[in-house]
This record gives structure tokens, sequence and C-alpha cells, in this order.
């Protein structure tokens, strides 16, 4: 086998853990002109901004190994501290097992309503049906409209009874009656979650872990992108007129940008990727002249009057991503076809927002904002999304063309997720 006979598309975190665990036999090509794909960070005038909040949680040993080894010591564990702010409070995340400091009638809402769903036993691993109905099954009415229905409207910008429960996969707790209880009457500090442990690099940003993947790979070609993949003659041309012949081929690219590369495709493979939905992601990063550094990790906003569904603190992952006496903030917006925002406007209405919050004390502080947008932010769990992904990768597996990643495999994915299936398929194509 030459080394070129395996073709990599993508060097975001998918694509480099693919190259990592084959170690020989391919070629990696990157479009930008710098590896990392959404695990990249930007540095500017003194601070360093990550494409929208990125956190390492681990759940399987082999990745922490890797991960620690490929930072070679410059991660650092840290215990989430995230918030819920509605009804012009904060309370603690997640929402379904801390009401305490809410107004006492929508402490008691909550409360009755989980009540009764649990008094009808229906048990909460049930994902069968749509993700409203699992919500009001799990949680009852109170929780649900004061914070499930709303926040996840918000969210994924569509009704979540046009979402599938396949995403779920211990995204969203569910906490012990008991807990949530006591979480209503008290200031609760159990963790709940999988993200309830999280780790970040001390210094650099989350690119720090792609930079360890490519100083342990080779044969990586950046400023390279692929314009047409003919999947009959298993060739990729490249816009430099460039073509490479493969064997294999594993592309990270979003599945909707790979159907506009592809040659000659059945109608109904055309029909597949055609289904595919998706919510955008509007992240400002912003720097803020500041003594008061947060202890809050991250905050949710539920409500529609604020424009942002999430802030996030940097400073409070690492001190390094901000100058002296300076804090960073990201918020995240999100929007679709379905879900329109103007982006002229929304720095103005983000910053408001944030000294409304009580996050920033003045607009004034603000000396930086810098907007990144994310076309692909969440593949859409509709009805659609699993029989349309199943007929796209089996017609592209015919070829030996594997999608991988979060965007490649269409799925909500951590980064540990994203590290693991780029070994998997290096390991299959292997053999």
């Amino acid at each position: 086998m030459n080394r070129e006979e395996i073709i990599i598309l993508g060097a975001g975190l998918a694509g480099l853990s693919a190259a990592y665990h084959l170690k020989s036999g391919y070629a990696l090509f990157e479009k930008d002109s710098e590896i990392g794909g959404m695990a990249r960070s930007i540095h500017k005038d003194g601070y360093i901004f990550d494409y929208d909040g990125h956190l390492l949680h681990f759940r399987n040993k082999y990745t922490f190994n890797l991960a620690s080894e490929l930072l070679n010591g410059n991660l650092a564990p840290h215990k989430r501290n995230s918030w819920v702010y509605s009804k012009g409070i904060f309370t603690r995340y997640p929402f379904q097992a801390n009401f305490y400091g809410l107004p006492n009638p929508v402490v008691k809402d909550c409360l009755m309503g989980l009540i009764k769903a649990r008094l009808l036993n229906i048990s909460p691993a049930n994902s069968s049906g749509n993700f409203e109905n699992w919500i009001m099954k799990t949680f009852g009415e109170g929780i649900a409209n004061h914070f499930m229905l709303p926040y996840n409207r918000k969210f994924w910008t569509i009704e979540p009874k046009e979402l599938t429960c396949e995403w779920l996969d211990g995204f969203v707790p569910v906490p012990e009656l008991e807990d949530t209880v006591t979480g209503a009457i008290s200031d609760n500090t159990k963790p709940y979650g999988y993200n309830s442990r999280f780790w970040y690099p001390v210094k650099g940003g989350i690119s720090e872990l792609a930079k360890g993947f490519s100083e342990r790979i080779r044969n990586i070609h950046v400023s390279k992108k692929a314009v047409t993949i003919d999947q009959h003659r298993k060739e990729v041309v490249f816009e430099d007129a460039t073509i490479k012949k493969f064997k294999n081929m594993i592309t990270t690219m979003p599945l909707p940008e790979l159907s506009n590369l592809l040659v000659d495709m059945p109608l109904d493979i055309r029909h597949a990727f055609s289904m595919l939905r998706w919510t955008s992601i509007f992240v400002l990063n912003i720097g803020v002249k500041s003594d008061n550094l947060a202890e809050k990790h991250w905050v949710y906003y539920p409500e529609e009057n604020v424009i942002f569904y999430r802030i996030g603190f940097p400073t409070s992952f690492s001190m390094d991503v901000a100058p002296e006496r300076k804090i960073s903030i990201y918020a995240e917006i999100a929007y679709s076809d379905t879900k329109k925002i103007d982006k002229n406007e929304a720095a103005s209405k983000a910053i408001s927002d944030l000294r409304r919050c009580g996050i920033i004390s003045d607009e004034s502080s603000v000396e930086i904002c810098l907007p990144m947008d994310i076309k692909y932010g969440y593949a859409l769990y509709d009805s659609n999304r699993k029989h349309a992904v199943g007929v796209i990768k089996d017609y592209l597996e015919k070829f030996g063309i594997y999608t991988i990643g979060r965007y490649g495999s269409w799925r909500y994915m951590s980064m540990e997720d994203v590290i693991l299936e780029g070994k998997k398929i290096a390991e299959q194509i292997k053999g």
C-alpha cells in the first residue's frame, strides 16, 4: 500500500484522530490554512478565543490518557460550576434538580409536576416518541414549561415535539425525586450529568489539543480544498487542480457540503442529503476590562427576552486566555432557516443583555467583540435524520468512503466521542 491510498479530508479532531491511529498509509488534507477545525483558538489583542466553548469530558480511560499525553501535562481538571438564569435570578444547573430561590409558585409547579409524572410510573429511560413527550413524561409540566421546553426551543430553533430522543444518551440529567426535593428547599451542590467534571488546557486554549495531535502525525497538507469527489473513479480533485486517487477515504466535512462534491448520485441519495437539517450558532467572543473574575463556568438562558441561549467564561477555565485584569465571555445565539437573526444587531443586543442580566457592569467595559458564524452548529434530530444518514453512509461505504466526526456522522458528539470515532474507523480500515 502506498502512503496515499487512504485520503483523509478535514484536519479537525476527527481527521487528526483517524490519522494518528492509522499511523501510516494516509494523506491528510485540510481546506483552511491551519489545522484544528472547530477545535481551534484565535489569538487577538492578548485574548485567546476558542471557536465556541470547547471542554473535555472523559468517560473513557483511553481518551483521558491520550489527551494527557498529547497535552504533555498542559491539562487541568475543573468541577463544573454552571447555572440557569430565569425569573430574574440564578439557580444551579441542572434546573430539574435545583429550584431553590425561585418564586414559590414556580417551585410548587415544578415539584407537583414531577411528583405526578413519577406517580404515573413512566420510565424516563423510554426514549420512544418525540422529545417533548419524553420531557413531559420524565419531568412533568412544571419543569417542562418553566425551563425544558423554552430552553430547547431556543437552542434547537424548532419545537421539541419535532425532535426524536436519539441524541439524549445521558446528555440530559434525570435526578432522583429525593434529590429534586432537596434542591427545592436548599442550595443543592450535588453533581449531575456527564459534564459535572471537565478538563481544559492550562495554557493556549483548546487548539493545544489539535496541536498535540499534529506533532505526532505526518503528511498533513493545509490550504488544500477538495472541490470534486468522484466516488466511481475513486478520485478527489482539489482547488489547485491536483488529483489524488484513493483506495479508502475518510471525510469529516459536513454532509450537506459533501453532497455538493460527489458526482452522479442516484436520486434517492440526493433526496437523503436534502432531508438533513441543522441549527447554526452565532458566537460572540467578548473581551472585558474587569477585575471580577467569574466563579461561574457557564450559564443557560431559557427566556426569549435574552438573545443568547448560553454564555461561558473562558477565564474561569484558564487565566492564560485573557490579559491581566481582564476577562473573556462567549455568548451563543442559535439560528436556522426557521428562526432568523439579525447578525448586524446581535452584538449590541448581546452586550446590552449581558449588562441587563448583571454579567457586565457597563457596556463601555467591553473592549473587543469578535463574532464567529458557525453554519453547522448541531444536526437536528428530526424524524428524517436517522433514515437519511443511514442511506447516505451505506451508499458511500460501497465506494470505500467513510464519513466521521460531529458533522460527518451528523450526530451530537463530545470531543471524546469524536476522538474515539477517529480511532474506530482507523482500526476498521486497517482491518
